[in-house]
This record gives structure tokens, sequence and C-alpha cells, in this order.
């Protein structure tokens, strides 16, 4: 398994986790807004370790942005919602677990739009991930 694939499922189950925590003491809204401030500091710092140089002079495409900018307000709202669902939940491994399945959405998106190819090993694993996911959400 690519190492980078491995540290992103380790930093998202501990984001998950802190989250968790969180949202008992502050809003989701909130949370969303203290999120978007960290980004705020957080780009200069990217840039500075990265040395990539200015930004502004790469190449940039309106088509890209309007997509990052739609994506970036989808995926804000999927982070209230689960926020939301966190809230005062006794069981947030198992809403987790479901929500896990989100790739299984963009596996989907990408057959229809990208023209992946879905093989029976792909939708094997689709269906074993969705069995999966509910089997460890039952009580």
């Amino acid at each position: 398994m690519n190492i980078f694939i491995f540290l992103c499922i380790i930093l998202w189950g501990i984001s998950t986790f802190l989250n968790r925590l969180s949202v008992e003491r502050m809003s989701p809204f909130l949370m969303q807004m203290v999120a978007a401030v960290v980004f705020v500091a957080y780009v200069p710092l990217c840039l500075k370790i990265t040395n990539i140089g200015n930004p502004l002079t790469y190449k940039w495409s309106a088509y890209s942005v309007g997509l990052t900018i739609t994506a970036t307000i989808i995926s804000i709202l999927a982070n209230i919602f689960l926020y939301q669902s966190l809230k005062g939940s006794q069981t947030t491994g198992s809403s987790t677990m479901l929500i896990s399945l989100y790739p299984v959405v963009t596996l989907l998106l990408s057959a229809l739009f990208l023209n992946e190819q879905l093989t029976v090993t792909k939708i094997i694993g689709v269906m074993a991930m969705v069995a999966g996911a509910i089997l460890l959400s039952l009580k």
C-alpha cells in the first residue's frame, strides 16, 4: 500500500476522532469557520516550506477554479453534516464507518463521467465495503 494513502487513513481517523470531541463544545458551523482560519494561516506556511514560488504566476484555469470552489462548498456541507451527526452520538465509530462509504460514490461518478472501468473485482469490492460498513455499524 502506498505510504501516503496509509498516512491519509491514519490522519483522517485522528481528525474525525478530534472533531467528535470538539463538536460537543462548539457548533458545526463555527468548527468550519475555525477550519477556514487554519487553512488561511496554513497556505503561506505551506508555500514557504515547499518553496514552490508564487502561485499567482502559475497558469490558472477558470474551469478548474470553478470545480475547486464547488468541491470546497460540497466538502464544507459534508463536514457540517458529519459534525452534526457526531454531536451527542454514542456511535462515533459506527457513524464513521458508514460515512467512509463515500469512495463508492466517487467510483460510480468516475465510471459514469470519466469512463473508469468497473471490473468484477471493483464491484465485489464495493459490495464488500457496503456489507462491511453495515455489519460494523450494527449494534
